[in-house]
């Protein structure tokens, strides 16, 4: 299959200023699919013996040349509205981790890229209760047991809001009363209430970010089982066509053909002599032939309607099964940047034109309707 890594924003090719780019109008710009009679008509002018009459055909010729057309039209497209549009939604996204947007981090010497990381590792070091010194002697091997707990302690206070393992320790033996009245005193209560209250509004964006971010990928789940689903109704398509041959011409087709074959090595035995054997064996000859011809032509009237809907029914399944889909996870995307203004989610506009683009390329199948090479 062709790969068309293209996105869509807007058709700008002749009119300077025209409509917005839908992922329909992509799908419109695909040629219409030859008919059932027009792809057995290619056949037939294909592989006709010269002496039946049928009309030349140039359908898949002249379809071929309306698809690369209109695919030279959305690659010119592309880089006329995708990629400058792509390009600054990308950079006005921030690097996960900072607060700098991906077109600032960009333009940093490697002094200030430096600075950033180390900085924004003191930010997350901070918000665990650590020091860069206490970092460093964790990565060490030396650190004790006492000096493990100590680390462990300073990072729930910090998480806490002042609870230690010297606290849980003092209070386990505490009655109900006892405890609340060591919470009190100890000015515990209102610190560990402070920081609950403190970091209640993020504990809310990371839960509905989780929420989003799982619903995304089971869209994206849903997206990969219609895209196969697509693409394998045209290869059953093709497994269903070889078994109604296997299953009621194949007999009578290889009996053609070694008919064929016995003719032509009559018509071999008599040519050097010539004369009224020779002409009943290039009679012969001719009239296998057409037989043949005309035989498999019936098979290709009954394979080919089976064929050219399974083409349609993925272009369709495509249209009306994916892209809805697509639209889904866009809009799910769109709320993730809303949320993190991460650059990981700022190109949620090239998400429905991927159905568009499959549409495109699974309409180029139908030229490949002809099963010769695998009967």
């Amino acid at each position: 299959m062709k790969k068309i890594l293209i996105t869509l924003v807007a058709a700008a090719l002749a009119v300077p200023a025209m409509a917005q780019m839908t992922p329909e109008a992509v799908m419109g710009m695909t040629p219409d699919l030859p008919s059932t009679a027009a792809l057995l008509g290619d056949w037939r002018a294909a592989n006709s013996p010269g002496d039946v009459d049928v009309p030349d055909s140039d359908v898949i010729n002249k379809f071929m040349e309306a698809w690369n057309r209109a695919n030279d039209q959305i690659q010119d497209m592309q880089a006329k509205t995708l990629a400058p549009s792509l390009q600054r939604s990308a950079m006005g996204g921030k690097v996960a981790g900072t607060n700098k947007t991906v077109s600032q981090v960009a333009g940093m010497s490697e002094a200030e890229a430096k600075a950033m990381a180390m900085a924004g590792l003191s930010s997350r070091l901070s918000s665990m209760g650590l020091s860069q010194a206490d970092f460093a002697r964790l990565q060490g091997s030396e650190l004790s047991e006492e000096e493990a707990k100590a680390m462990a302690s300073k990072v729930m206070a910090a998480q806490t809001g002042g609870l230690t393992a010297k606290d849980i320790e003092a209070m386990s033996n505490m009655t109900e009363e006892q405890r609340a009245q060591f919470m009190q005193e100890s000015g515990l209560g209102a610190s560990m209430t402070a920081k609950m209250n403190a970091g209640r509004g993020q504990r809310a964006s990371n839960q509905k970010q989780y929420q989003l971010v799982t619903e995304m990928s089971r869209l994206g789940q849903e997206e990969l089982r219609l895209q196969n689903k697509a693409t394998n109704m045209i290869e059953s398509a093709k497994k269903e066509g070889i078994a109604l041959f296997d299953r009621k011409y194949r007999k009578t087709d290889e009996a053609m053909q070694e008919e064929i074959h016995q003719a032509v090595l009559a018509e071999e035995d008599t040519a050097e002599n010539g004369g009224a054997a020779h002409e009943a064996a290039m009679a012969r000859v001719k009239a296998a032939c057409i037989q043949w011809f005309e035989y498999r032509s019936k098979f290709y009237e009954e394979y080919l309607p089976s064929y050219r809907n399974a083409v349609a029914g993925a272009m369709d399944c495509c249209r009306a099964e994916l892209l809805p889909v697509q639209r889904q996870r866009q809009d799910i995307q769109e709320q993730l940047y809303a949320l993190t203004q991460s650059a990981e989610y700022a190109l949620s506009e090239n998400i429905p034109f991927n159905a568009a683009y499959l549409y495109f390329e699974l309409s180029e199948k139908i030229t490949d309707y002809n099963l010769d090479s695998n009967l």
